[in-house]
């Protein structure tokens, strides 16, 4: 959309009333679209009124026939651009976790009834769009992007479905309030790993050996089910055998993260380091729990376990 048919177009969005707004699954269809002429079309329209202008000014036939095709034209143009939204439906949206500052995506189901739709936009405000063609009697999953900026539920709102087939003279667009969420975990700070024991630990101070977090202390003959992220391809491109890296520290079978264990930063930052540090322990398979004030998730590992501990940091101290 240009510049400045955009104010336009944004005057009569914000006056749209409540019950234009509905949830999904949603028909597009009769009050739902609306058309307006695009930069272009107003232009298109300039000339041709000065086209008829020097028609009757100077009683030039062909100039009529002209001026009156392209208009009928025009007029034709603007059933198509309407026909083009009108009959869509979109069933359902949803959207996996994303990490801040990354692209939350949302997977839109569009049923296209009847004919081919051509050169659809579809995006939220201020996110990036998203053009395609939607062939006929089909059931098609539209991925839409919108920007992330800081931790929690997204929640997208309005998304914006629109097109200026077939001559770029008419936009036709519609609204629909997308009823649904992405849950955006916080950005990873790296950083070293910081945990209090468990009560295990506690139990047994002093001892070496388990899998630790930081301190490399040798290769051993690799085994089936080693970490492939710990194998030494550097030994192995050697011809010297598969070998997996072996690290010494902390006993994980049963330490905590928990924020007041980081001091001099304010709760994001603090938050932010905790995700790395689950992301981390995860991919060096440490057992880890999470204690986030009075809540405390026991020691484990696995992603149903990861995206638990995410999904903690992500709503801490957030309603909803």
């Amino acid at each position: 959309m240009s510049s400045q048919a955009a104010p336009v177009r944004n005057y009569f969005m914000s006056r749209l009333p409540a019950r234009d707004r509905h949830a999904l699954p949603v028909k597009l269809h009769g009050r739902r679209i609306y058309v307006f002429p695009t930069r272009q079309g107003f232009i298109f329209f300039a000339m041709l009124g000065t086209l008829l202008f020097g028609s009757v000014n100077h009683n030039n036939n062909l100039g009529f026939i002209l001026t009156f095709l392209l208009g009928s034209m025009a007029l034709v143009s603007i059933f198509h651009t309407y026909l083009n939204i009108s009959g869509l439906t979109l069933i359902s949206a949803r959207a996996k976790p994303v990490f801040a500052g990354q692209q939350a995506v949302f997977e839109i189901i569009v049923k296209t009834p009847g004919f081919t739709r051509q050169a659809l936009s579809f995006y939220f405000p201020g996110g990036k769009r998203t053009i395609l063609n939607l062939r006929q009697n089909s059931r098609l999953t539209v991925a839409v992007s919108h920007n992330t900026e800081k931790r929690g539920l997204l929640m997208p709102g309005i998304l914006y479905i629109s097109t200026t087939y077939p001559l770029g003279l008419f936009r036709s667009w519609s609204t629909i309030l997308i009823d649904t969420s992405c849950l955006v975990y916080p950005k990873p700070l790296p950083g070293p790993i910081i945990s209090e024991p468990g009560q295990q630990n506690e139990d047994n101070e002093g001892e070496t050996g388990g899998a630790g977090v930081e301190d490399f202390s040798g290769l051993e003959t690799y085994q089936r089910g080693d970490p492939l992220q710990h194998i030494s391809w550097k030994t192995y491109s050697r011809g010297q055998g598969l070998y997996t890296k072996k690290f010494e520290g902390q006993q994980g079978k049963t330490i905590y993260f928990n924020p007041d264990t980081l001091a001099g930063m304010n709760l994001e930052m603090k938050l932010s380091r905790l995700c790395f540090m689950i992301l981390k322990a995860e991919a060096i398979q440490i057992p880890y729990g999470l204690k986030l004030g009075n809540h405390v998730i026991p020691p484990g590992a696995g992603g149903p376990h990861k995206r638990q501990c995410l999904r903690e940091l992500a709503l801490a101290g957030r309603n909803g």
